[in-house]
């Protein structure tokens, strides 16, 4: 199936009123197939397991045919300063291979050697993790929306980010009816934050042009 990523104007409508009206609600199945295809070497399922998600899956990894699972939930965003964070928990995690299977990793998962539960710890110790995940720990994983590359990178757009999430932003997250429902909050950070995001949003571009880029 292929996909363009983009919104139909029908599709962006509901999503408007659906904000308005202080829920968003996602389908499973919007989901699911967004990973159709998303790699040759993972396979994802996704089931509601509420208040979270059921992820299970097979990946070959070091030459090994793996199969894992594992039970997903994330709190609603944090807004806090110039931080914008989610927290996300990973429990219940399971990982199988075949009794023959070669390897290192397969070796491991047949021994008990892997520490399932403490998968962040496990994930941040085993790999470098990207600049906006700012905490791997335990079984949580805590996720700086701001530091998304695409955020990050553009001044402006982080400052305009941070001012409209410091108004309207994703205040709780649970899965019900085979369904993400996003819970929109007003003022999630309280007014004084939505009045010192906005200031920051409207001085960005006069800091800018005053103090370009490489001036002294």
């Amino acid at each position: 199936m292929t996909s363009t990523g983009r919104l139909d104007p029908g599709q962006a409508a509901r999503l408007v009123m659906q904000a308005l009206a202080g829920r968003i609600s996602i389908p499973l199945s919007a989901v699911r197939d967004r990973l159709i295809g998303i790699s040759e070497k993972v396979e994802i399922d996704i089931a509601e397991a509420p208040p979270g998600l059921r992820v299970r899956g097979q990946a070959h990894a070091l030459g090994a045919p793996i199969a894992f699972s594992t039970r997903i939930e994330a709190k609603g965003v944090d807004v806090q300063g110039e931080r914008r964070t989610v927290r996300i928990r990973l429990s219940e995690v399971a990982l199988a291979t075949d009794d023959d299977a070669p390897g290192p990793l397969a070796d491991a998962i047949r021994n008990g050697m892997i520490d399932t539960a403490n998968p962040a710890t496990l994930i941040g110790n085993m790999i470098s993790l990207p600049d906006m995940i700012v905490e791997a720990e335990g079984q949580d994983i805590v996720v700086d929306l701001m530091k998304v590359p695409v955020i990050a990178r553009d001044e402006t757009l982080r400052a305009a980010v941070a001012a409209a999430t410091s108004y309207l932003c994703v205040t709780g997250i649970q899965v019900a009816d085979d369904s993400i429902l996003l819970k929109i909050g007003v003022f999630p950070g309280g007014p004084k934050e939505a009045a010192l995001s906005t200031a920051r949003a409207a001085l960005t571009p006069l800091v800018r042009y005053l103090w370009p880029e490489g001036r002294p």
